[in-house]
């Protein structure tokens, strides 16, 4: 018991005997002061609202600013309000903030405090929690923030040389188009000569015959695309080098990723990992360009978990098609299997150019991918592909 109730119920008591007028005023007073007490935070806990502003993924090593915007709406003054943020210790080397704060009607407050990322993965900013009280102590009640904020730290992206992949991406040294790559010994009509047009496409029989210029219409040939399949479950990376192996696998896959849409061409992911944040396993991203796509494709990077559950990678691989002929798949895995070795040589039959990249590859890999003319490349310790020694 609080020394402000021992004294209420002294005055209270004191009253029932001595029912004097002053010896009312004091008591009453102080059974007021009680009651306004206990009434006042409960009153102003449905006048604040809050609003964290945090950036939806950051890349290693960057740091940012988080902010907390309180707004109190009340029509009595907050005597104080004490704000407790929890953060991962792989954002900040604080792992709890704190602040005390008296609010007035209808202020606005701006709390800060900065982030850095150190390590790839998905983290949750708070929960956020809120005490708010009179001026005794004892009649504060609580806020509880119910769904924390989620940021992602995207994996690392080193540079990779591609001409040390010309064997495996043959398209490392084409010069690219802007426009579909048009196959020439194939016509399909001509049509009426517009401004921009290249003059040798210009049908000329056909232009002196009907007396107007025409211009040859061409098949479009397939356009370039590459699909990265990514292994991660953990049966896939074993011995005890598993965890350094799955992040070394997923900065190569950011990477060849990354040189390949900087090079404007179309990029896919598929992998049998787990996504935190939407709960399940399996992530595929179509084949796309542009920056839009890269930052989905690095953030989807980012989340990504091993899991003993995920589905076998020959089966995400020999699922529903997401190629068309004449596109490069590259799988990065840890380990080189007999199931994995046959779907990659059932993917090759489907007119689709096939890479194969290992972390660590063996002798025996090496060996069973030669037999089979696969193209296989390993992974460096800082995440970069290059050729098998």
């Amino acid at each position: 018991m609080t020394p402000l109730r021992i004294v209420t119920g002294i005055a209270v008591i004191w009253l029932i005997f001595d029912p004097q007028p002053v010896v009312g005023f004091v008591a009453y007073t102080l059974l007021g002061l009680q009651v306004l007490g206990w009434f006042w935070p409960r009153i102003a806990r449905n006048q604040i609202t809050w609003q964290r502003c945090a950036p939806l993924a950051l890349a290693p090593d960057e740091t940012a600013e988080v902010e907390i915007q309180i707004t109190y709406r009340g029509w009595l003054p907050l005597p104080y309000l004490v704000v407790r943020e929890d953060i991962p210790v792989m954002l900040s080397h604080v792992p709890r903030r704190e602040w005390v704060l008296s609010l007035w009607p209808g202020q606005r407050y701006t709390l800060r405090y900065p982030i850095q990322c150190r390590r790839r993965g998905l983290y949750w900013l708070g929960p956020l929690s809120l005490r708010i009280g009179s001026v005794f102590e004892q009649n504060e009640t609580q806020l509880t923030e119910q769904q924390p904020t989620p940021i992602t730290v995207t994996p690392a992206v080193v540079s990779l040389r591609l001409l040390n992949l010309i064997a495996a991406l043959p398209y490392s040294q084409e010069r690219y188009h802007l426009s579909l790559f048009e196959d020439t010994a194939q016509k399909i009509g001509v049509r009426s000569y517009q401004v921009g047009d290249p003059p040798r496409r210009i049908d000329w029989k056909t232009s002196a015959r009907l007396g107007d210029l025409q211009v040859r219409e061409l098949t479009p040939t397939i356009a370039r695309e590459t699909l990265i399949v990514l292994a991660f479950a953990e049966a896939e990376y074993p011995g005890r080098f598993a965890y350094d192996n799955r992040e070394r696998a997923v900065v190569a896959t950011a990477s060849l990723a990354s040189t390949l849409i900087q090079r404007r061409q179309a990029v896919g992911l598929c992998s049998n990992g787990y996504d935190p944040l939407h709960r399940k396993a399996g992530i595929t991203l179509l084949p796309a360009t542009g920056v839009d796509h890269l930052r989905e494709l690095l953030v989807r990077l980012g989340r990504i978990e091993p899991t003993t559950e995920a589905p076998l990678i020959e089966e995400i691989m020999t699922g529903e098609p997401v190629l068309r002929p004449g596109a490069t798949l590259v799988l990065i895995t840890g380990a080189l299997s007999t199931q994995v070795l046959t779907t990659l040589l059932t993917i090759r039959q489907r007119a689709m150019k096939v890479v194969l990249v290992l972390t660590d590859p063996g002798l025996t890999d090496l060996l069973h991918t030669q037999q089979y003319g696969i193209v296989t490349l390993q992974i460096n310790r800082t995440g970069a592909i290059i050729p098998c020694a």
